[in-house]
């Protein structure tokens, strides 16, 4: 006579049980595991050396000097008026976007090419730590200046933005189609030069006018194309630099040295 366990089925194990696994069926993997918890611990591995490795130097002193730049309008007894104010936002967002310049630069770029984060994720990582700073030290410069030396926020602030990604694209193009690490300098000095060209193009196609100029919509509307051409190009220039192969003059490509 069988036990009652077996004619029953007791003791079998049973799919969810702790015995054999139904065939066919892979148990479900642990909760917490998996691509999203390895990048997630990926993250916090590379924020510490992403953020001890941030241009400080350059993002203070740039920030610091347009701080003051901005605050000097409060030293009159008369406050400026509003086209004055315009001027001083205009250099104060070209010295934020000098510091911005210096966002790439990497002095381990070929160490940190290894890492499994991808240069877009390392690049992505960098501007997210740095892009809230820069939105309150831009507030903060908007109320250093005193109320009828403000000129409109709306357009000011979409110049700022065009300005700043201005130059991460010049930095991204840098970091895209050279070796080097450090390209801060050579984008600081090529924004510049940028910023003196528009200084000399005439208002009517340029980007420099003032709001009571009959060119000043038509001009924020060649900024916000500007904005959408460079981060598209910072886009475009954020993935691992170019592989170029080296030409030796009389041999073609491929052809080892000292045979011909």
């Amino acid at each position: 006579m069988r036990r009652l366990g077996d004619a029953t089925g007791a003791g079998s194990p049973t799919p969810g049980n702790s015995g054999d696994s139904v065939p066919g069926h892979d148990p479900a993997p642990p909760a917490g595991r998996g691509p999203t918890r390895r990048l997630r611990t990926l993250f916090r591995s590379l924020a510490p050396p992403v953020w001890r490795s941030l241009p400080w130097a350059a993002l203070t002193a740039t920030a610091g000097s347009g701080l003051l730049f901005a605050a000097s309008t409060r030293l009159p007894d008369q406050a400026p008026g509003a086209d004055w104010g315009l001027v001083v936002l205009r250099l104060t967002a070209l010295t934020g976007g000098v510091g911005l310049a210096f966002l790439l630069d990497d002095p381990a770029r070929h160490t940190t090419a290894a890492s499994p984060l991808g240069r877009p994720l390392r690049a992505g990582l960098r501007l997210a730590m740095v892009l809230p700073l820069t939105a309150l030290w831009w507030t903060a410069v908007l109320l250093a200046l005193p109320g009828p030396t403000r000129p409109p926020l709306g357009p000011v602030t979409l110049e700022a933005l065009a300005t700043a990604a201005s130059a991460l694209a010049l930095a991204a193009a840098a970091v895209r189609f050279t070796d080097g690490a450090r390209v801060g300098k050579r984008t600081a000095a090529r924004l510049g030069a940028l910023a003196a060209v528009a200084v000399l193009v005439p208002a009517r196609w340029g980007l420099l006018t003032l709001p009571g100029d009959r060119w000043w919509e038509e001009t924020h509307v060649r900024w916000a194309v500007l904005l959408v051409l460079t981060l598209v190009s910072t886009a475009l220039c954020t993935p691992e630099p170019l592989r170029r192969p080296r030409v030796r003059l009389g041999l073609p490509v491929g052809t080892p040295a000292g045979r011909e």
